[in-house]
């Protein structure tokens, strides 16, 4: 290989000190920042079997007319139909009812509900927060803690009508950040002074009665937001109808697996490099931010670090991809959107960067090695009992009969497009070695799949082997 293709570590030394370690992001670190019983699999609570813990619906309302409110259901736990991908085992069941002949809409929240009035469009009626309020009801206060700005609001919801109501058509969710303080909604004007962020859906439709996942935004930039206290609480409120009263008896709402999306600051050191797995969340993507590069790794017959697969800015890293980061020093965001199924890399071969929490369980005939630096050399070496490893970090897993103590080069990037097999020529071996790809024959030749695209369109099809041979031909 020729040596320009090479990135040698010793031109990669980190020579501060604030470089002196590969940093990696820290997904995981938001895991305390979801709202409790988001998935709705926890229906232990003291009092109320029918109402998941952490959430609230009329069993516990107050106000002048709870006595009417609180006299029939408007939640349940279902266990049928679930949506495609959950791994959980049951969801809530959110209906309207019938009281003294006025449609009270099914109405679940983190705050607490309250019936002041006996007119459903009264803003007596409503949900509230108190972070100060010391009562509880199922095990659980009135309230949600939240510290963070998550970007948007993913969830999955089915709403079916028991009779269509065609100036009404449509559930609800809202979810309002604030700093802590009383708030309740709907209020006059729900630009409040104690709300920091806040996100809306309010045209759920029936979307055919199939299950449907919502990405919903926060907003922080209205002007009368609260733009200097730090967050404190969050109120999540689902509704059967965007409309207060206008609902049907049968309507139903079921509502499952909600997340709160973050975007995520990573920090790349002196030496241009890190590691990273997406482990953000399932059924989310995370977009390569401008200034980085993301490569998967394999070796060749020599033992040498070899690119696989290349992410560039604007492309998106698969749930569970383990990667390699490439940028310049300095602080990167990575935005977090919506797949509409789960998208995921498979770790394979000999050599492969798989998730850094695989160390606390590893796969026998392996060796793991970790990115860091010895004696100002930065590469990839050999990880020890007792290491600590985050579950964020991407390790390097290499099979143990080829296995060398130490990868002192972090990767070979070869420049030549067409030269798919990285010897540094282009010759019919890289013909043979893309047609051989092409038609599912297993080889053990690397395959660099940046150079193999030759006509830049994204996709390794008999296209690029035509252009790779109209090159030759050239040459």
């Amino acid at each position: 290989m020729k040596k320009s293709f090479r990135i040698a570590l010793a031109a990669l030394v980190c020579l501060s000190p604030m470089g002196m370690q590969a940093q990696s992001v820290d997904f995981s670190q938001y895991e305390e920042t979801q709202i409790i019983n988001s998935d709705f699999e926890d229906w232990s609570g003291k009092d109320f079997k029918n109402v998941p813990v952490g959430w609230h619906s009329f069993e516990s309302v107050g106000g002048n007319y709870a006595f009417a409110a609180n006299s029939t259901e408007h939640t349940s736990k279902n266990t049928e139909g679930l949506h495609d991908g959950t791994i959980g085992k049951s969801c809530l069941k959110l209906m309207p009812r019938n009281v003294y002949n006025v449609i009270a809409n099914g109405t679940i929240t983190t705050g607490r509900m309250n019936a002041g009035a006996l007119f459903a469009t009264s803003t007596k009626n409503h949900a509230w927060m108190d972070i100060s309020n010391t009562d509880t009801s199922n095990g659980s206060p009135f309230y949600a803690l939240l510290s963070e700005r998550p970007v948007a609001l993913s969830v999955w919801v089915k709403f079916t009508q028991g009779t269509a109501q065609s100036n009404h058509p449509y559930a609800t969710v809202s979810a309002a950040i604030t700093n802590g303080k009383r708030y309740q909604e709907p209020t006059a004007n729900n630009d409040s002074s104690v709300v920091i962020g806040y996100a809306k859906n309010n045209t759920i439709s029936t979307n055919g009665g199939q299950w449907q996942h919502l990405y919903v935004p926060f907003r922080y930039d209205s002007g009368n937001f609260n733009k200097t206290d730090e967050p404190k609480a969050i109120m999540v409120t689902f509704s059967t109808n965007a409309d207060p009263g206008q609902g049907s008896e049968g309507d139903v709402l079921l509502i499952d697996d909600l997340e709160l999306i973050y975007t995520q600051t990573v920090t790349i050191p002196d030496c241009g490099y890190a590691t990273l797995t997406n482990v953000s969340m399932k059924n989310h993507k995370v977009v390569i931010p401008e200034g980085i590069t993301a490569y998967t790794l394999e070796a060749n017959a020599d033992g040498e670090l070899l690119v696989k697969d290349t992410y560039k800015a604007g492309q998106v890293l698969p749930f569970n991809a383990a990667v390699l980061l490439e940028g310049a020093p300095g602080t990167y965001d990575f935005q977090t959107t919506l797949y509409d199924k789960e998208e995921s890399v498979v770790a394979e071969g000999d050599f492969c960067l798989v998730k850094g929490n695989e160390f606390n369980n590893p796969v026998a005939g392996y060796k793991y090695y970790h990115l860091s630096q010895q004696n100002n050399i930065l590469g990839f070496y050999p990880t020890s009992n007792g290491q600590k490893i985050k579950d964020w970090e991407a390790l390097l897993r290499v099979k143990e009969s080829v296995a060398a103590k130490d990868y002192q080069n972090v990767l070979y990037k070869p420049e030549l497009a067409g030269d798919v097999n990285c010897d540094g020529n282009l010759n019919i071996a890289d013909v043979t070695t893309i047609v051989n790809r092409l038609l599912g024959k297993e080889n053990n030749k690397s395959f660099f799949i940046p150079n193999a695209d030759i006509n830049n369109d994204n996709t390794i099809n008999i296209s690029d082997v035509s252009e790779l041979v109209k090159i030759l031909l050239n040459n």
